[in-house]
């Protein structure tokens, strides 16, 4: 066998990734984005291909290309995954009552473990009788059994925020991804499998370039591209953050059985991964909510707005407590669970977490986020709750290539840049310093058939395995790839 399902190791820092906090272009690489010209008083639910070209810096156009996407999937939805045309810009974001909420276009969009029905979502779909959202993953690799040793947030690693309340994680995939699994028949392994060996299974990017398992031309969904999301929220008890956040309301499971029924969530973080034309390695944008922690430097005493013209911090940070004391005080420290016997240095649930962001928003996302809040306070979203949002960063592939049928993992990464650390301290918490994005997905394969309870087993490459497999033939051929997503590891 190629993988250790228990003794997997991390994979490889990817080389592009850098040890210091590096936050902007070299001299002479920087220069004037169109962001301005293309959201300042556009606030609409548009999905534009990522143009290269001219005099601009790509990962301006790329930052730009993710706020209208983050756009897009925040925008009121009307039906199954499309955007109501029908409500102007200042709508966009409007803070609403607990018992108002609404749903946003990504939020309508299909969670695949209904789409694979898997008994956790059975068992979540009894429990959602209320008509609210049943979540019961506290990690955002909870549901998958994922098993990647060194990775610990996608090991079930825990975030807990400063009033004891777990983060909750689920995940959706747009029109055109559901639309290409259906068509194709790929909530099957054997589908899968000879998808990939025959046409070659390769998500839709919108483009005429689209085919199906037989590699014969197709359309999927609304043509925009296959697009993935993984959220993180958490429960929110005072009122008065309401406006501060998109909330929504939940049913949360906690590890020990207990259920609070229909409380208020607000989202702290989400990635955006979209496949388009130019960018089959797919991009990976990645926003939080900005009072969930300090970046590592500066560190300033209360969260900060980013916004140029948005109202005043909160009064405390969601994952970090200057003036925390005793031993449960380790900033991003991964927690040892209480099981049997309480070993010793063992953390509960309801223990606060430490965290903060060890590579800081880079100027690039920074730059594009003012242009963001011109944007909506032009369009008269002056009290829209993504004013309290911030792009981190994007991670997208500068060598893009098509990934011929037959492939095997691991694929490309497409030489990804930036070159420097793009985490989600919500979900990347305990694994800044270490693997990016494409070290992991790259390695993404079709399902083995395997069933675990309901649940796939993704599984790391030994590193060792992983550079004979990138330097020739192995005897052994490793398995079909996934085109980078490991939604299809959920079919039995």
């Amino acid at each position: 066998m190629l993988f250790s399902t228990v003794a997997a190791t991390a994979l490889a820092v990817s080389v592009f990734a850098t040890g210091g906090f590096v936050r902007a272009a070299a001299p002479g690489e920087g220069s004037p984005s169109s962001c301005d010209a293309k959201l300042t008083g556009v606030i609409a639910p548009v999905i534009m291909p990522v143009q290269f070209g001219g005099a601009e810096d790509p990962q301006y156009e790329v930052g730009c290309n993710a706020l209208q996407e983050f756009v897009y999937m925040n925008w009121r939805a009307k039906g199954h995954g499309v955007p109501n045309y029908g409500i102007g810009p200042s709508a966009f974001g409007y803070p609403v009552g607990p018992n108002g909420t609404y749903t946003t276009v990504w939020e309508s969009y299909t969670n695949p473990d209904d789409l694979f029905r898997t008994p956790t979502a059975l068992k979540n779909a009894r429990m959602s009788s209320n008509s609210v959202r049943t979540l019961s993953a506290t990690s955002k690799g909870d549901g998958d059994d994922v098993h990647l040793t060194g990775f610990h947030q996608a090991d079930f690693g825990w975030l807990t925020s400063r009033h004891g309340d777990l983060t909750f994680y689920e995940e959706r995939i747009d029109n055109d991804e559901l639309d290409y699994i259906v068509k194709n028949g790929l909530t099957s392994a054997a589908k899968q499998r000879s998808c990939a060996a025959t046409g070659g299974l390769s998500l839709p990017d919108g483009t005429k370039n689209d085919h199906d398992c037989a590699g014969k031309p197709a359309s999927y969904g609304l043509k925009i591209g296959a697009i993935e999301l993984k959220a993180a929220w958490v429960q929110l008890h005072d009122p008065a953050q309401y406006s501060r956040y998109l909330i929504s309301r939940a049913n949360l499971v906690y590890p020990d059985g207990s259920v609070r029924n229909n409380v208020v969530i607000g989202l702290v973080g989400l990635h955006i991964v979209h496949k388009m034309g130019n960018l089959q390695q797919l991009s990976w944008a990645t926003f939080e909510h900005v009072d969930n922690d300090p970046d590592a430097t500066p560190y300033p005493s209360v969260p900060a707005t980013t916004a140029p013209s948005s109202p005043g911090p909160s009064p405390a940070w969601t994952y970090r407590n200057p003036n925390c004391v005793g031993p449960y005080c380790q900033v991003n420290k991964y927690p040892t669970p209480c099981a049997t016997g309480n070993p010793p240095g063992c953390q509960r649930y309801t223990y606060p977490t430490q965290t903060e962001r060890v590579t800081p928003q880079s100027s690039f996302a920074s730059s594009n986020m003012n242009t963001f809040y011109r944007a909506l306070a032009k369009a008269g979203a002056t009290h829209s709750v993504f004013r309290f949002y911030r792009l981190i960063d994007v991670q997208w592939p500068s060598g893009s290539v098509t990934i011929p049928p037959g492939g095997r993992i691991p694929l490309t990464q497409g030489s990804p840049l930036p070159r420097w650390r793009v985490d989600n301290t919500t979900m990347e918490t305990y694994e800044q310093s270490s693997a990016a994005c494409m070290d992991c997905h790259s390695s993404a394969q079709v399902s083995g058939g395997r069933s675990l309870s309901g649940r796939v087993r993704i599984e790391a490459i030994n590193p060792k395995v992983l550079a004979t497999l990138m330097s020739g033939p192995s005897p052994t051929p490793a398995p079909y790839a996934a085109d980078y997503s490991f939604v299809f590891g959920k079919a039995k």
